[in-house]
């Protein structure tokens, strides 16, 4: 794929470059003896409810950048990196309780809740577990493509060990290895490169990916159960992509009907798993609807 410093102005789309110039504020608190980094772009707008949006596993808040300003006349909007992803600081360990924690002590730090969450897969479990824990901290749920363990499946395994440690020297090399987990046929190329270049941080040497390479997959779903989705009272709309490779119409029915107070699932066409990378004008359209 061609970096996207290399795409001509005229050759990005007109939606795509103006929320890419609504520059966020990047900011910092303390919970639980870590550094959470977040993106805001209008939390002057008091008058307006809070909207966070959570990214997935390994990823990070630049993967909101094109999507989440679409949301700022409606919404005080940030995106949060979680514990060990994006920008915030490192944990020692990473319980499976962890990662809900920092969403609910991210919107008490703020102290702008009960908020509007939107989270995408792996974030989107952890927002599921956040309000099951502490739903004082949450107006409304939508969670996009999460794949959720019921108790007759067997725990997943991380498909890849990624340690994260690796140095390039410089983006074009660390191009090469950038791999969407799972992968999917037809992201659009400018929107991989954005989230792409923002993966990677300074290090000695050259450049590394800014995911903790201690962050691994196995024991991530050890709370799932239909007993957590049944204590969830927060409204929940469910979102996923008709063609995932983690959601299928059944399992997307099963979450559903195992939430008290949920809509959905609703379904994007053509869209994979990173829907944000293939379907980011149906996903916004879809969040607006949801939203409003």
């Amino acid at each position: 794929m061609t970096p996207l410093t290399q795409f001509p102005a005229d050759a990005l789309p007109q939606w795509f470059s103006w929320a890419i110039e609504q520059k966020a504020e990047s900011r910092f608190v303390e919970r639980a003896g870590n550094q959470l980094h977040y993106l805001a772009w209008n939390l002057h707008e008091t008058a307006k409810p809070l909207l966070v949006f959570v990214h997935g596993f390994r990823a990070h808040s630049r993967w909101w950048d094109f999507i989440a300003p679409y949301f700022i006349t409606t919404h005080r909007v940030v995106a949060m990196d979680l514990s060990g992803m994006g920008d915030s600081g490192w944990r020692q360990t990473y319980a499976a309780s962890a990662f809900a924690d920092d969403i609910s002590g991210f919107i008490a730090a703020l102290g702008l809740g009960p908020a509007v969450v939107a989270a995408h897969s792996y974030g989107g479990l952890c927002a599921l577990r956040a309000a099951a824990a502490q739903p004082e901290h949450f107006r409304h749920l939508v969670v996009i493509d999460t794949f959720f363990i019921f108790d007759d499946m067997a725990l997943p395994t991380d498909p890849v060990r990624i340690t994260g440690h690796r140095v390039f020297p410089d983006f074009a090399a660390a191009r090469t290895r950038y791999r969407l987990m799972p992968p999917q046929p037809t992201p659009l190329a400018y929107t991989v490169n954005h989230v792409f270049r923002h993966s990677l941080v300074e290090t000695e040497g050259g450049l590394r990916w800014k995911f903790d390479g201690g962050l691994q997959q196995s024991g991530a779903h050890r709370h799932d159960n239909e007993v957590l989705l049944a204590r969830i009272i927060t409204p929940v709309d469910y979102i996923y992509g008709e063609s995932s490779a983690l959601i299928s119409a059944h399992h997307a029915r099963r979450v559903v009907d195992a939430l008290p107070n949920a809509r959905g699932p609703i379904a994007i066409p053509d869209g994979h798993h990173h829907l944000m990378l293939d379907q980011p004008i149906a996903l916004i359209s879809t969040l607006r609807a949801l939203l409003t």
